[in-house]
């Protein structure tokens, strides 16, 4: 996810608790008109990081004068679990995630995905499918995609953010984009991370060219993500990390009862690299201990994928390099061992995110950070303004390393302690969430 952040001041956690409610629920538009008016500071500080929060204020008041210039408009899309999920404050209805009106768009939000109280509260199972079909995608994780939207609109550029609800898949997804574009009759720039990218491609494969001028993919798992697998055995890093916050319930319980509910999860496994005589696509081929991905759901997805647009002239992608990255996968007695080596952005091995005969950029940048990067925004606004960078290799440099594994049973035993997030001050509360942002994500995956 984003950067990590560094500590801010300490306050009573009685008092910060309360006043951190207003960043995760508040709607996109709210938060980056408070951070120009100074409104709610406590809480932005406490939610963005005390330094993020000085530079995004500066940015969000030079972007709010900018001129607009002549140009397609710029629609963001976040990667998976970049998007909040919720619905409107009370109601336990969601609100629609594309094309909402602009009463919409100033109301808060119930938000589950992603609120640490909530999560406290062991409401994350309200997330499964189907019976969580009623929740939306209410908005983006701006702690990720602020600073990326606020220098492409200092560039003089209208932008806009596409939010999703990222458990779905990338089917029901890229339908639901090309719908909005197609609604607002006029042409776009798509500036999309990770899962986004797929999004991306899948509603191109559904709409005119004309429509679409470019699409830049920041770290997409065009042919799948180890960490896919990882996610749906309850042994990814981020969802056991993340479930420290869940008091209730353990990350094997959530893995098996909610995250391997999620068809995006399945449609981001890996199509290629995969040792001779395993096949992830058939449930047989799974350990059985702990928790088992659906039947049905691997059958789905290598046909949703096959729909996928292929690479064409308008696309290029920036990919972060010389990270510890899962690189394969093998069946032990014991389940499944990766191998990892210095070969992806620390979540998409290179071999499976580049696309053959597309312009590439490289950076040494995180997977989840690739889209809070000041030298990959600079190239971004670049590329959408004017065609073209200087800001970002053009050819991947490389590092040798060794190359090591590790099991389910070893990634298990990382989890750590439970968190009370409603008795951290303020620091602590930061640094949880600076430790999560950091995490080698598909995200936002």
């Amino acid at each position: 996810m984003a950067q990590r952040r560094p500590a801010a001041r300490r306050i009573p956690a009685s008092r910060s608790a309360t006043s951190a409610d207003w960043a995760f629920h508040a709607a996109d538009d709210a938060v980056l008109a408070a951070l120009v008016s100074g409104r709610h500071a406590q809480s932005l500080r406490e939610y963005f990081g005390a330094p993020a929060y000085a530079e995004l204020s500066l940015l969000a008041a030079e972007a709010q004068r900018a001129k607009k210039q002549r140009g397609p408009r710029v629609l963001i899309l976040p990667g998976i679990m970049g998007s909040k999920i919720g619905g409107p404050l009370g109601s336990g209805r969601a609100a629609m995630s594309t094309g909402s009106t602009a009463a919409r768009r100033s109301a808060r939000s119930e938000v589950l995905w992603v609120d640490p109280l909530q999560i406290a509260a062991g409401r994350l199972t309200a997330l499964k499918l189907p019976s969580g079909r009623s929740l939306r995608a209410v908005g983006v994780l701006l702690f990720s995609y602020a600073r990326l939207k606020l220098q492409l609109q200092i560039g003089g550029r209208d932008v806009r953010f596409h939010s999703y609800d990222w458990r779905l898949g990338l089917d029901e997804l890229g339908a639901q984009l090309a719908a909005r574009i197609t609604a607002e009759e006029q042409p776009v720039i798509l500036v999309a991370h990770s899962m986004g990218g797929l999004v991306a491609r899948m509603a191109l494969r559904q709409l005119p060219k004309r429509w679409v001028r470019k699409l830049i993919m920041l770290g997409t798992p065009n042919h799948g993500s180890f960490a896919s697998v990882q996610a749906l055995r309850g042994t990814y890093p981020f969802v056991r990390k993340m479930s420290r916050l869940d008091r209730r319930h353990s990350p094997e319980y959530l893995t098996a009862k909610v995250f391997t509910t999620f068809p995006g999860l399945y449609h981001m496994l890996p199509t290629s690299r995969r040792p001779k005589g395993l096949n992830l696509f058939e449930p047989r081929h799974w350990p059985a201990d702990g928790p088992t991905p659906s039947g049905l759901l691997l059958q789905q997805a290598a046909t949703v994928r096959a729909n996928l647009a292929p690479p064409d002239s308008r696309m290029l992608q920036i990919l972060g390099v010389n990270q510890e990255t899962v690189i394969g996968v093998r069946r032990t007695a014991a389940g499944f061992e990766y191998s990892m080596a210095r070969s992806g952005d620390g979540t998409v091995p290179l071999a499976l995110a580049r696309l053959p005969r597309l312009k590439s950029y490289f950076v040494e940048e995180m997977h989840g950070n690739l889209a809070n990067n000041h030298l990959v925004i600079r190239a971004v606004v670049d590329l959408v303004c004017r065609g073209r960078t200087r800001h970002l290799l053009q050819r991947a440099p490389t590092r040798r390393g060794s190359v090591r594994r590790i099991d389910d049973a070893e990634l298990r035993r990382e989890a750590g302690a439970k968190i009370d997030w409603g008795k951290l001050t303020s620091a602590q509360r930061e640094a949880v969430l600076g430790e999560l942002d950091s995490t080698r994500l598909i995200i936002r995956e």
